[in-house]
This record gives C-alpha cells, sequence and structure tokens, in this order.
C-alpha cells in the first residue's frame, strides 16, 4: 500500500521544518498525507510536547551532518501499516528522557543514520512488524536496553549499527531453534557493541525443539540469559526449559542448541559466559567524526 523507495522519494508533497506552514516536525507529521517528505533544516531542535505517532507512509529527514535533535519524554510511535519502507527515518537525533521507549516499532519501519538515547529502551521492534523494521548504520547509546525485539529474532534486521553504554545492548523476546546449529541471529549480528553494563545480548523465551523426539523445550516464564562478548566471542549459556535445561553456544548470528544430561548436573546449573570481553570489544566509537562515518557494511 503505502510503501515508498527508500533509494528515490516520488516527488511532492515536500514539507520543509522550520517554515511558516510547518514550524515544528510535530505540525508537519499532522499536516502529512502518504507520501510525504518532511525535510528537517540543519540545527534545528524540537521539544516533543508529547507522543509522536507517526501512521502514514513518511520519510523525515535531516541533513547530511545527523543534527536536528528531537527531545522528549513520549515515545515517537511507528504505526503505519506493515509495508516495508512505510515510514523513513533518516539522519536525526533522539534523546527521550522520560523513562518510554524513544522509538517504538509497530509497523514497516527504515531507521537509518539516526542517533537514540533513551533513559529506558532506545528502540522497542513489536511482535507484528514481522521482518519489515530495518535498523541501518545507526547508533544507540546510553539506555537501559539499547534494542528490544519483543517480536522474536526475525523482528528486525540490523546493519552496520552501534549499541554503546547501555546496560543491556540487545534485548532478545523469543528465540525459537531446532537442537543443532541455526542462523537464528543472522538478521541483526551486524552489530558493534561497546560498553554495554551487564549484557550485550540478552535472551528470553526460548525454545528447543528436540532432533529425535520433535518435542519442544519450552524456557520458564520470566527467565533469562545473558551474553557478553556477542557478537564478536563464543559464548556459551546455559538455558533452564520445561523438560530440563540446555546449552546454547552462541557465535555470531548462529545458535547452537545442546541438550544437557541431567544425569552429569550436579547442581543447579547458572548462565554464564565463557569469554570476558576482553579487547576484543574496545571499537571507541564516542566522537562526531566516527558518528559520521559509520561502517556501512563491515
Amino acid at each position: 500500500g503505502g510503501a515508498v523507495s527508500s533509494s528515490a522519494w516520488p516527488g511532492p508533497p515536500v514539507r520543509a521544518v522550520p517554515s511558516a506552514a510547518w514550524p515544528t516536525i510535530a505540525a508537519a507529521v499532522e499536516d502529512a498525507e502518504d507520501g510525504t517528505k518532511i525535510e528537517v533544516a540543519a540545527g534545528y531542535h524540537e521539544v516533543l510536547q508529547g507522543p509522536l505517532i507517526l501512521d502514514r507512509a513518511i520519510l523525515i529527514e535531516g541533513p547530511g551532518d545527523r543534527d536536528p535533535l528531537l527531545i522528549g519524554e513520549d515515545s515517537i510511535i511507528v504505526a503505519a501499516g506493515a509495508a516495508r519502507n512505510c515510514v523513513i527515518l533518516r539522519r536525526l537525533r533522539f534523546r527521550i528522557s522520560g523513562g518510554a521507549p524513544a522509538i517504538v516499532i509497530v509497523g514497516g519501519c527504515t531507521i537509518e543514520e539516526c542517533e537514540i538515547e533513551s533513559e529506558g529502551v532506545g528502540l522497542e521492534v513489536a511482535a507484528h512488524s514481522g521482518n519489515a523494521a530495518r535498523i541501518l548504520r545507526t547508533l544507540v547509546r546510553g539506555c537501559e536496553v539499547g534494542i528490544s525485539l519483543a517480536g522474536g529474532a526475525s523482528a528486525a534486521v540490523i546493519e552496520g549499527s552501534h549499541v554503546q553504554r547501555c546496560d543491556c545492548g540487545i534485548a532478545l523476546t523469543g528465540l525459537n531453534v531446532k537442537e543443532g546449529w541455526s542462523d537464528a541471529l543472522s538478521t541483526f549480528a551486524d552489530v558493534t557493541m561497546f560498553e554495554n553494563k551487564t549484557a550485550d545480548l540478552r535472551i528470553q523465551g526460548w525454545s528447543v525443539r528436540e532432533k529425535a523426539t520433535g518435542v519442544v523445550r519450552e524456557a520458564p516464564p520470566g527467565e533469562q540469559v545473558s551474553v557478553t562478548g556477542w557478537p564478536l566471542e563464543q559464548s556459551s549459556v546455559v538455558a533452564p526449559t520445561d523438560r530440563g535445561p540446555v546449552v546454547l553456544h552462541v557465535e555470531g548470528g548462529r545458535v547452537n542448541a545442546t541438550l544437557w544430561d541431567d544425569e552429569e548436573a550436579d547442581e543447579e546449573p547458572r548462565s554464564h559466559s565463557d569469554s570476558d570481553r576482553g579487547e576484543a570489544t574496545s571499537f571507541e566509537l564516542d566522537t562526531p567524526e566516527s558518528r559520521k562515518h559509520s561502517p556501512d557494511d563491515s
């Protein structure tokens, strides 16, 4: 329906912010129809007075320096339908201070070359966005959770992005794998983690289908396992299920699920990582220069 190409915008209507007709992004969004492009001027700052709801196919784009800044206490909510590229946010900065997620994606959306800071979740990708959420060359930092994939491992494509100085880098809810190797994390493993406090990847709601029986082992409600050093380093975590623990060996975008032999378990297994973060994740990205030149496809 209302999807637009990210490479070539089909033409008018174009709204310039700030201008006499559209002094704010919020005003331009309120007045927008499907296909509207909102061009935001360099140096523009806006304090949002409430949630900014993007429920039409629009592009909001800043200039080359990624300079325009939106500040507020409520979320930017993307809910414009399931088509890929329904909403495109490009070269903007978001700083949300109220504890709400900075951006909530419940429809098709591309976040490209943006910077996101929040006291809560930076980017939350909800369950029914499918794979139409894309996070490209974007920096998420200083959040409680950088990116929350509430819709499971296939909820978003992440490429060339950075998550740094968050309590948890990526929180994944819903990891459904078969016993053995799978590429379950491959759609969002192209991410650089730096100085996240407690975990680079946190998983809850996992399930493993046993090869021999076809039985699905489910995670107990509320249980979670944490991985540090991901995606550069290999890690193994012991994950409890309703039919005994499983070992999840995480290696970049790949997961190897193996069944834990109960007879060998002397004590209740605990989540652990077999590697410390060490120097492998020493990417210092906190300079304007490096933010400007984030790797496109490394």
